[in-house]
């Protein structure tokens, strides 16, 4: 029987993705497991396997399309069988036939890290269908939603896609000609400069942080910690093979202190509070054109020497666009540091459905007391924003005790 190639949900937040290429074609013999095809998702481009042998029988996508999660994007035929038409429906099921019921729900396992614990908003549902407006216009829902934007009726764009199915750079050509010619109204085009649509990572930001800033009762707690020992630590470090940065020491730290402070390596799900027994710690790295964060998994077990070789490594590999799935999923807590430009300070916002980031900034010259003078000390300010949901100020203010004084003393991160 004929296998369907469908848009796989790759990430909790995932609702479409865009194809990036096809590695086989029409008419190509495929082996279970082999690369079939590239998808984009809102965070990183990933392989798509084949989960059947066959022969390649059909590419209902082209390349840069953006396909909603689930849908159709190509069929693998058995030995000489060929597919049923695009937009034939399979025939019902004898009267009578049972269906099978629907499999419960697998329980989630004490102490593991749930793939969605909060839920994001999904693709919201099309308003009613206005005059002039046909149900039966095939376009995918990013290419539906910013129609809907625009206030473009979908019957007036030609498609070009399979069966004449409205692609976004059809919808965008359709929006140029228009902002050209101007409206039937004689409303003037939008000026040039005046906006421009989002990337998928801003978007997938936006969409993520504003959620966030929306829902998520934050609060900030801020100390100053003497990077003295740190500096020291780093500077003999330097050139060793065994190289560490400031971000490093405050992961090994962070990671020491959630050890001893569970409810802040926590999460909040509706009506109860998730502790998770792996510390995953995730790092932002700047793009280009936004962010990721990378994700260091069991740092609980991790020496510092090994928490550096993989910020290193996972560093490289965002920054290249190498980046997999995996490697940015299942954090727990999560630290930004602007320190490298310069920043003194600032705070950030939770990225759920984790109960806290840490905000790092410069290590640098500041007034400092000690003993009763006024000396220039080496310090760090960090802060902490937390879901206060889940944790209360005393409870984070000892957790940054913690912090500070592993960082004051990092001799204990290297035992």
């Amino acid at each position: 029987m004929p296998t369907d190639i469908t848009m796989p949900k790759l990430s909790d937040t995932m609702t479409e993705g865009r194809l990036v290429s096809w590695k086989k074609s029409v008419g190509e013999q495929i082996e279970r497991g082999e690369i079939i095809a590239e998808v984009e998702t809102d965070k990183a481009t990933m392989e798509l396997e084949a989960f059947a042998s066959g022969v390649l029988a059909e590419q209902r996508v082209k390349p840069g399309e953006m396909v909603a999660v689930g849908a159709v994007i190509g069929v693998i035929g058995g030995g000489g069988e060929a597919p049923p038409p695009a937009g034939e429906k399979p025939a019902p099921p004898p009267e009578g036939a049972r269906q099978p019921p629907a499999e419960p729900p697998a329980p989630e396992r004490a102490g593991e890290v749930p793939e969605r614990v909060m839920e994001l908003p999904g693709e919201e549902q099309p308003s009613p269908v206005s005059a002039g407006h046909s149900d039966d216009t095939k376009a995918a829902p990013a290419v539906r939603r910013l129609a809907r934007e625009q206030g473009v009726d979908l019957a007036r764009v030609a498609g070009s896609g399979p069966d004449g199915r409205i692609l976004q750079e059809d919808l965008e050509r359709y929006l140029a000609k228009r902002d050209e010619e101007g409206t039937a109204g004689g409303a003037p085009a939008a000026a040039a400069g005046e906006g421009e649509p989002l990337t998928r990572m801003r978007g997938a930001i936006a969409k993520v942080t504003g959620e966030a800033w929306r829902t998520i009762p934050h609060f900030y707690e801020t100390v100053e910690i003497d990077m003295k020992e740190a500096v020291e630590i780093v500077r003999e470090l330097k050139g060793s093979g065994h190289d560490a940065t400031y971000n490093d020491l405050t992961i090994r730290a962070a990671a020491m202190a959630l050890g001893s402070f569970p409810l802040m390596n926590a999460s909040f799900a509706a009506d109860r509070i998730v502790r998770h027994d792996a510390i995953n710690i995730g790092f932002a790295v700047a793009m280009d054109d936004g962010l990721q964060v990378p994700v260091v998994k069991g740092c609980q077990g991790l020496s510092l020497a090994e928490i550096a070789r993989q910020t290193v490594r996972l560093a490289e590999r965002a920054r290249s666009g190498a980046i997999t799935q995996e490697e940015i999923s299942g954090g727990t807590f999560s630290i930004s540091n602007l320190g490298m430009f310069g920043i003194d300070e600032f705070a950030a916002v939770i990225l759920p459905p984790q109960a806290a980031i840490l905000a790092v900034g410069a290590v640098a010259e500041r007034p400092a007391v000690r003993d009763g003078h006024l000396v220039a000390a080496k310090t760090m300010r960090v802060t902490l924003s937390c879901d206060h949901r889940v944790v209360d100020g005393a409870y984070a203010a000892r957790f940054l005790g913690e912090l500070r004084r592993i960082l004051e003393n990092p001799v204990l991160m290297l035992v």
